[in-house]
């Protein structure tokens, strides 16, 4: 174990159990219900069940069942809105998107009556993963699940069940149904979107695409990660600090200090700790120590005595390891002394998640 480690070891230390876990077992937090509206919708499913009529479901379940084994599409929307609220089991969601798709066409039903996003929140309601997974084969249905707040759902819950092939799917049909609806001079419903967007991608997409590629962590979606950061700046929107820094993780990891470097001139200027972080973390991935040592003497003096910000003046686990692996290489003994004496000031000001634990962290703000 390096010096850095086993001096946070010790620091952090709380019932014998070394606290350094934190930085090498970061779990991912999640995105509130609140934001998706799923349990104001579960609420809405429980007071339509306690109102409705005795017999009133399988009445209803009847009568779509007679139109889909005729082959009609005189099915009611009213009874499919009903059924939504009603359904129980993985038999019932079976005959909703195929009552669907017989309307579909008839009534615009996707994008009037957000028949995607409801159906989403009811196969999260039931626990059932199959269903969306089906519907998101369904090249009829697919469409209906790219609502800007629907693919939100679905790349969030992907990625919690760490399934962030099937985010990245989303997030690129996502990016096509934006790109037809340029071609074509559409404007998608307000309902159907997320709130506070200011830019044609939103930003939790963009988040949750670059967190999903970071934990595929191969060649192929560094190249990916490459290739979507210029397709976003086609649709005129960019990345936040903490997209960025999963694309720099992932080019640290696949050995692009040089790549990481660039993103890290892309951090807004605000967050001084965190680009100064990365940049040192790039510059010693490419044994430039004297460079890095110019980020890490800033960040040593940043003055957080007026800030209420507690990673303002604080480094990554992972800035101080590459800086100690650097200084063991060292050839000139007063240069070694003077970083390690630097190296010594930094552990006490180290932030108490590693950058991985940085970037997959996600702060929501419960409703009151």
């Amino acid at each position: 174990m390096s010096f850095v480690l086993k001096t946070v070891s010790r620091v952090f230390q709380t019932n014998s159990r070394p606290l350094i876990n934190i930085f090498k077992n970061n779990s991912r937090q999640i995105y509130e219900a609140s934001v998706f509206g799923i349990k104001e919708y579960e609420n809405v499913r429980l007071k339509t069940s306690l109102k409705a009529s005795p017999g009133l479901f399988d009445a209803i379940k009847e009568r779509l069942k007679e139109a889909l084994d005729k082959n009609s599409h005189n099915i009611d929307l009213q009874d499919l809105n009903m059924y939504l609220l009603l359904c129980k089991d993985p038999n019932d969601l079976e005959i909703i998107l195929e009552a669907f798709k017989k309307v579909k066409s008839l009534y615009n039903f996707d994008k009037n009556e957000q028949f995607g996003e409801r159906f989403v929140k009811v196969c999260f309601i039931l626990e059932n993963n199959d269903k969306i997974i089906d519907a998101l084969n369904d090249e009829e249905i697919r469409p209906s699940l790219m609502s800007q707040l629907t693919s939100f759902l679905l790349m969030n819950k992907f990625i919690i069940e760490n399934k962030n092939e099937l985010a990245i799917r989303v997030f690129d049909q996502y990016l096509e149904t934006i790109d037809n609806g340029i071609k074509n001079n559409e404007r998608p419903s307000g309902k159907s979107h997320l709130k506070k967007q200011n830019q044609l991608i939103p930003f939790g997409h963009l988040r949750l695409a670059f967190e999903a590629l970071l934990n595929i962590n191969s060649k192929e979606s560094f190249e990916k990660m490459k290739e979507t950061l210029s397709k976003v700046e086609s649709f005129k929107s960019k990345p936040n600090n903490t997209a960025l820094a999963c694309c720099f993780l992932l080019a640290i990891r696949q050995n692009e200090p040089n790549f990481a470097y660039q993103i890290s001139l892309s951090i807004e200027k605000f967050n001084p700790t965190l680009t100064n972080n990365l940049k040192a973390i790039a510059l010693l991935k490419q044994g430039r120590i004297d460079e890095a040592f110019y980020f890490i003497d800033f960040i040593l003096n940043i003055n957080t005595t007026q800030s209420n910000d507690n990673f303002q003046g604080k480094f990554f686990p992972d800035t101080l390891e590459a800086f100690e692996e650097e200084i063991d290489k060292l050839d000139d003994d007063i240069k070694r002394e003077k970083y390690k004496l630097a190296l010594n000031e930094a552990i006490k000001k180290l932030f108490h998640q590693d950058l991985y634990g940085y970037c997959t962290k996600i702060n929501i703000k419960q409703k009151k």
